[in-house]
């Protein structure tokens, strides 16, 4: 069922929604990228694994969503102290981003990779000059969505905030 839920754009929508954000300063973006964690309880086997950098054991959850909160592409299933950046590059997205995003590009926060398709902050190192400030402002502006895309998520699958099973299959 998913795969008729959670559906890539098609090149009609890769218009309407880059237009959308280029409204909000980011012409050619297509979509917010983030990662979560669900909380579980600590697995039977390799708990150390699934034990995340806040210290409570997790699954990880990769999502995009559009302008509109819908969610575009989904990855889970990394214990919780994998980080994202690691998460994204062996995701089938990360190892397919060119030929997913062509031209257009995905937002992403600090824990990810800067690159062609994948725009990130720049690191603020109290140096920053006005216009790379601005650029910050405007993509966390942006990148709301997709929090608020994994807030609404959770709040409509409660279930989400706690998964309640020790066994994991990691096939």
């Amino acid at each position: 069922m998913s795969g008729n839920v959670i559906v890539w754009p098609s090149a009609t929508e890769f218009r309407s929604i880059s237009e959308e954000f280029a409204d909000m300063g980011f012409p050619n973006a297509i979509g917010c990228i983030d990662g979560t964690h669900i909380r579980i309880y600590a697995p039977l086997d390799d708990a150390v694994s699934y034990l995340n950098r806040k210290k409570y054991y997790s699954i990880q959850v990769q999502a995009v969503c559009d302008n509109t909160k819908k969610i575009r592409d989904v990855f889970i299933g990394y214990p919780g102290s994998v980080h994202d950046a690691r998460v994204f590059r062996t995701s089938p997205l990360g190892q397919n981003l060119s030929e997913k995003c062509r031209d257009y590009v995905l937002l992403g926060d600090s824990a990810y990779p800067c690159l062609r398709n994948l725009l990130t902050p720049y690191k603020d190192n109290g140096n920053l000059t006005n216009v790379k400030k601005k650029y910050n402002k405007k993509l966390s502006h942006c990148r709301v969505f997709i929090e608020h895309t994994i807030g609404l998520l959770t709040q409509r699958f409660r279930q989400l905030y706690h998964l309640k099973s020790r066994n994991i299959d990691r096939h």
